[in-house]
């Protein structure tokens, strides 16, 4: 029996609704997509500490203490592979447990597996030699090749460009450098400060460079000339510190670690992992429970990524499965 009070609702009306709510259930399926759905590979340097956290079921996660170092990297048979003072590790994502290390290399600042699957370990005035030096090793810890970029006395990260150069943060400077020692493109950050301590490069298929700063806290973009097209950093709220660690995703956004400080007392500093849109917008951020963390250096999402195979940066700067 239909009462007196019932009043019919309009097609329109009802219409709305439905959007409404098939609207709401998209945005809720692309959070879920987006936010709670990941999983990462974190490293903290304040803690000295490796983590594997997956955001919607954190009963799986685990943190382990790891020697100090620089940059990580999905390396293949589910493993991850740090860069250590002594040379490297690689570490099974399942539970964080040492696989393999090559220690004989003090004075390494970085790390990183190559294309044809030997590994390039970086250091400043190092190995005999002064400026910037890279050496190749094998998985025995053979040195296959040196390159030396004299002039500089600091180095981070260093990335393997499509052309087979090596881009590498040097303070207040990022250049490609090839084989040979020369150095076929450069550009200088901006500061303040003066000397920022860059972390971290990658080229993109238009042949912009990105950058994170470090001190500079923020991204800062160069063209193919090495000239300033953009930069941008986060809000207030998420305290911009030091911009390190950062990954390029499949739809062009970058995630990024935002470092608060040494030592173990910064876990309640910041949110220490943003995602920006190529435009510079904060998309999504993760804060950090700060009875696990001190300060991130380093991030890699490990969703979409196929944990049996070595990744390294396309030409659009995404990291791709390599066919050893």
């Amino acid at each position: 029996m239909i009462t007196k009070n019932f009043k019919p609702v309009s097609h329109f009306r009802l219409s709305v609704f439905l959007g409404l709510c098939l609207a709401l259930s998209a945005c809720s399926s692309l959070r879920m997509s987006t936010d709670e759905s990941r999983k990462l590979i974190l490293r903290d340097e304040g803690l000295s500490q490796l983590s594997y956290v997956d955001v919607s079921n954190p009963e799986k996660n685990w943190y382990l203490p790891v020697p100090a170092g620089r940059d990580l990297q999905l390396v293949g048979n589910k493993k991850i592979l740090i860069g250590t003072g002594n040379g490297f590790e690689e570490r099974n994502i399942s539970n964080g447990e040492k696989a393999a290390e090559i220690t004989v290399f003090p004075g390494t600042q970085t790390a990183r597996r190559l294309r044809n699957g030997n590994t390039l370990l970086a250091g400043a005035d190092w190995q005999g030699k002064k400026g910037i030096v890279l050496v190749e090793i094998d998985n025995q810890g053979t040195i296959k090749r040196s390159v030396v970029y004299p002039g500089f006395n600091y180095v981070r990260c260093i990335r393997e460009t499509i052309k087979g150069n090596f881009l590498v943060t040097a303070d207040d400077v990022v250049f490609e450098g090839d084989d040979k020692g020369n150095i076929v493109w450069q550009a200088k950050v901006a500061g303040p400060p003066a000397k920022p301590h860059i972390w971290q490069a990658l080229r993109l298929a238009n042949g912009q460079t990105v950058v994170s700063t470090g001190y500079g806290k923020n991204f800062q973009v160069f063209s193919a000339n090495g000239k300033a097209v953009t930069a941008f950093s986060g809000p207030a709220e998420v305290n911009p510190n030091f911009f390190a660690g950062f990954q390029i995703l499949k739809n062009g956004n970058y995630v990024v670690t935002n470092w608060q400080g040494h030592g173990a007392k910064f876990g309640a500093s910041g949110i220490q992992i943003l995602e920006f849109s190529p435009k510079g917008k904060l998309v999504w951020s993760w804060k950090q429970d700060p009875a696990k963390f001190s300060s991130l250096q380093g991030v890699i999402v490990l969703n979409g990524l196929d944990l049996n195979k070595l990744h390294v940066e396309n030409r659009e700067g995404v990291l791709t499965p390599v066919n050893m």
